[in-house]
């Protein structure tokens, strides 16, 4: 029969193989991380820029994003995101306003009175 040192000195061996294991397996994974080509991927350009954010509440707001060029207005819930417009033209501020920066209540307010017109004129028609 087995020894009581006998079973230390197994016990040992097989906790020590199992802490070289998983030491070896952060290792790889931390190369990995450090070389993957996925960083690389963008170019170093950023295609997705937050141009600004309007909090409603704590977990509700308005988000203007540029997606490689294109402007969305998007809601963002707890629960999903929801393009709510996106801009056909590039947000150019009056001349007056080129010292101050961008408002986003401004931007808001313009597209919010275009789409009152637009309802405005269909219930007409």
């Amino acid at each position: 029969m087995n020894t009581s040192s006998e079973i230390w000195v197994a016990f040992a061996r097989t906790f020590s193989m199992l802490v070289l294991v998983l030491a070896v397996l952060i290792l790889v994974f931390y190369l990995i991380k450090k070389f993957s080509t996925l960083n690389n991927f963008k170019g170093g350009k950023n295609h997705i820029r937050i141009m600004s954010v309007h909090h409603f509440s704590a977990k509700e707001k308005l988000v203007l994003v540029d997606v490689m060029g294109d402007i969305l207005l998007l809601g963002v819930t707890p629960q999903n995101i929801t393009k709510l417009s996106s801009v056909d033209h590039p947000i150019d501020p009056s001349p007056h306003e080129s010292k101050s920066p961008f408002r986003f209540s401004d931007f808001l307010s313009r597209k919010l009175g275009n789409r009152e017109e637009k309802i405005n004129e269909n219930i007409s028609t």
